[in-house]
């Protein structure tokens, strides 16, 4: 059961030993610090606890236990970070199916062996090198990602794969299955999929070739311009970024990620020094590529053609990660040009896009005022095409100050563009299709802070994150007075919060808590007991009073009530002394 090998594996592995080839920790306390590996921090701000297994980075505010730390770390969901810990503990993952695992053995096998054909095939065939040496495509670039050419007509039969992998004992049910060779009349030999064509591995999170892209490379040709691998066991278009695997720590590190269209395009951008960008295959971006990248960073840099498609695609892109919250931007290129040919023609002109990237709502208010010279027709297209994407953005602050800016591009108040956010919103709920129903918004962090609610949960969170802190005879002590002030059970109010909620507060505590006496930490327990217990009667009498406003004839129950919600408000403070047993 993948339950029982989570805890054996945690059981094995001490989270010092797991994080120290990623951080450099020392010993501060109780725990173990370091400089914070998602950010470029002078100041170390990441800590560890190993009596817990857990992890704090307070640059980023995130947090968790060792899955949690190889899932960001290497990029992977949690079936990626189980198996690599699974590996380092000596815990083996039993498949669910032993064959089918043999079969996946066997197809990653054949698909490596067809990558080293193609890399073989490429040093000896001369236009193929030409090819790619005319595309500046430098020589460390090929061997690094692996870059092949497919042998075919003219020069070469239509099997000369299948032949090659037949020979090494690969049979053609296989070949099928692995989309390296396919068939189309009953009874005809099957043949390569990818011939005369400069071949791109296309590898998987664990940098595994499940599939291939191939350019083709005879010029005069009505064959389409790339062919790509059809769908397998183990490749699906739908989740494979291409250059994932070699981009996730650069992501990490640089703070954002950098999105292209084609192969040729994140293989020229890497060799431009932009080691964080990777492009997608075959497919528009999806939401479960967007879960793969966000993952390492919040932000990201669209470099995507500059014609109809292009902004189409671009647009696309932007409403799926808006709704998630995320930072998105746009590199403007010039019409026509791709990354891959604006490296190869000048590298600066492509920096200087990527560098000066603006907001996807600036680029397409930029880009409508270059195209429509009509003034009326460019406002009526930026109500239908720009201000849809100010509905989506989950922070409210942001909201306003892209209202702003389409206020002043278009010539117009902040009101009238209010307004129409207003309008979208309204209608999309009328419609029951929210354009934020999937974003998790933290309440606590949009709450203004001087409403009562904020101040009352932030309170409740600092309790139950000392209850992980304290020793257990003071944890019966704040049980028993939370429960009564809350009339919930503690363990109860602690799993209805979102994981990781206490993270951050816990590890602020154990630290300020070493370095204090136990009388002051008695205060300031006491001390957040009585303001809980303040603002949770508070809350309760506003409730009864409103309900007695709106209603004057439920006054005979609810009088009462506001009576003894009065009288508790009169009871003497918490003080230090409901510790005086311990």
């Amino acid at each position: 059961m993948a339950g029982d090998s989570v805890q054996l594996i945690k059981d094995r592995l001490n989270i010092i030993d797991v994080i120290s080839p990623y951080v450099e920790l020392h010993k501060a306390g109780r725990h173990f610090k370091g400089k914070s590996p998602f950010t470029n921090e002078k100041t170390p701000s990441f800590f560890v606890s190993p009596e817990r297994g857990m992890y704090y980075c307070f640059s980023t505010s995130q947090g968790g236990d060792i899955f949690r730390f190889i899932e960001v770390m290497e990029g992977v969901d949690f079936k990626g970070a189980l198996k690599i810990l699974a590996e380092k503990a000596g815990v083996e993952l039993v498949p669910e199916n032993p064959q089918k695992k043999t079969e996946r053995d066997q197809l990653y096998a054949v698909l490596e062996q067809a990558t080293q054909y193609f890399e073989n095939k490429l040093a000896s065939h001369g236009p193929a090198r030409a090819y790619l040496e005319n595309r500046s495509v430098t020589a460390e670039t090929i061997k690094k990602w692996r870059i092949g050419y497919a042998p075919g007509p003219p020069e070469a039969g239509w099997r000369e794969l299948r032949q090659h992998l037949n020979t090494a004992g690969y049979n053609d049910t296989l070949l099928l299955k692995a989309g390296l060779i396919k068939t189309t009349d009953v009874g005809k030999e099957p043949f390569d999929v990818f011939r005369d064509r400069v071949m791109f591995p296309l590898r998987d999170q664990n940098g595994k070739v499940v599939a291939f892209s191939g350019r083709i490379l005879a010029k005069d040709t009505e064959a389409p311009k790339y062919v790509n691998s059809p769908e397998t066991d183990l490749y699906h278009k739908s989740d494979l970024l291409y250059g994932y695997d070699m981009a996730k720590h650069s992501i990490r590190q640089l703070g954002f990620w950098l999105i292209v269209e084609g192969q040729f395009d994140v293989v020229m951008s890497h060799q431009a020094g932009y080691s964080n960008t990777v492009a997608v295959s075959g497919t528009a971006l999806t939401t479960h590529h967007v879960q793969l990248l966000e993952r390492l960073s919040n932000k990201v840099v669209l470099a995507l053609d500059a014609d109809k498609a292009g902004i189409a695609a671009m647009k696309r892109a932007a409403d799926l990660m808006l709704r998630r919250g995320i930072d998105v931007k746009v590199a403007a290129l010039p019409d026509g040009a791709d990354p891959a040919d604006m490296v190869q023609k000048d590298i600066k002109v492509y920096k200087n896009a990527v560098g000066h990237s603006v907001h996807v709502i600036e680029f397409l208010l930029t880009h409508l005022k270059n195209t429509i010279t009509d003034e009326r027709a460019f406002k009526l297209r930026a109500r239908e095409e720009v201000i849809p994407f100010v509905t989506l953005i989950p922070n409210h602050i942001d909201q306003e100050h892209f209202e702003g800016v389409i206020a002043t591009a278009l010539g117009t108040t902040k009101d009238a563009v209010h307004f129409e956010v207003t309008r979208l919103l309204e209608e999309s709920e009328r419609q029951s299709i929210s354009p934020k129903s999937v974003i998790n918004i933290n309440t606590t962090s949009v709450t203004p802070p001087h409403n009562p609610t904020h101040r009352k949960d932030v309170t409740l969170l600092y309790l139950l994150a000392a209850v992980s802190v304290v020793s257990a005879e003071v944890r019966s002590v704040l049980e028993v007075e939370v429960d009564s002030i809350t009339n919930s059970n503690i363990d109860d109010l602690i799993k209805s919060l979102p994981d990781s909620a206490l993270d951050k507060i816990i590890f602020q505590l154990e630290e300020s808590y070493e370095k204090s006496s136990p009388l002051i930490v008695y205060e300031e327990l006491v001390h957040k007991l009585e303001q809980l217990r303040r603002l949770y009667l508070d809350e309760q009498l506003a409730l009864l009073r409103n309900q007695l406003t709106e209603n004057p004839e439920v006054g005979s129950e609810v009088l009462p009530k506001i009576l003894e919600l009065q009288k508790k408000k009169q009871l003497p403070p918490y003080t230090v002394d409901i510790f005086s047993k311990l």
